[in-house]
């Protein structure tokens, strides 16, 4: 089996290991569609709603957590030591999208 996905750089920092060493940890995160809105009744209030959906929808989609219809979703968090960081080409950056295959035998990370 293996499990797919593509993931955005959403940040990149150094941190101090507990022993004195450096490194970079980068914050792997995901942006999923924001699903409708699902709700169930019966009778009159039916056709209200048939009306009223629509606004909902919209009004979901415009919340500050969602950037158009999005959500962001943190996936991964990668911490590299700094000489792993230093052979790592090419070097991701904020922004970035990567793509991540995980397998029963390996994990593997790619630069898209």
């Amino acid at each position: 089996m293996e499990i797919k996905f593509r993931a955005v750089v959403m940040s990149k920092s150094m941190y101090n290991d507990p022993l004195g060493g450096r490194g970079v940890r980068i914050e792997l995160s995901e942006e999923r569609d924001v699903p409708p809105p699902v709700v169930m009744s019966r009778g009159e209030t039916s056709d209200i709603l048939k009306d009223v959906m629509p606004i909902v929808s919209q009004i979901i989609q415009s919340l500050p957590f969602t950037r158009g219809g999005k959500v962001t979703v943190p996936r991964m968090t990668l911490w590299l030591s700094e000489e792993e960081w230093d052979k790592l080409e090419p070097k991701p950056d904020v922004g970035d999208e990567i793509e991540v295959v995980i397998s029963s035998s390996k994990i593997s990370i790619t630069i898209t």
